[in-house]
């Protein structure tokens, strides 16, 4: 008894769906006029083709860029592999840099450089036993 159970696959991926959608358009105009498809709609299917193939390839230069422009802002950063707070001629190098000099000098008011746009935290950590004041 034949198995009549089977499934076609259209892929979910991008550069394998316009493989087929290539592969379809070449069939239909080799069959044509006598395709499954009217011209009218092979011709709506190609400028389709058209506008998703470069969209595609426009697409791909753009996330190269990304990453290029990625890799460009965390090595200003200091956040690239390898690098870090000691980095010199870093954002970080320069920031943890100012945060150790200010509070150098304001020991006794770490509060200050929240005037540089730091966000000083002295509320107790999680888990850390909380002292009540001596009274």
């Amino acid at each position: 008894m034949p198995n009549n159970k089977f499934r076609v696959v259209i892929p979910k991926n991008a550069d394998e769906f316009l493989i087929l959608i290539n592969n379809v358009i070449a069939k239909e105009e080799s069959l044509a006029p006598n395709g499954t498809l009217s011209l009218p709609e092979l011709q709506r299917l190609k400028d389709l083709y058209t506008v998703a193939n470069k969209a595609n390839a426009e697409k791909k230069e753009l996330e190269r860029k990304a990453e290029e422009r990625t890799r460009d802002r965390d090595n200003a950063f200091g956040r690239a592999k390898g690098q870090g707070v000691d980095t010199p001629d870093t954002c970080e190098f320069f920031v943890t840099q100012l945060r150790d000099l200010v509070l150098a000098r304001n020991k006794t008011n770490p509060k200050v450089l929240g005037e540089w746009g730091f966000d000083v935290d002295d509320s107790p950590r999680a888990g850390d036993e909380v002292v009540p004041p001596v009274a």
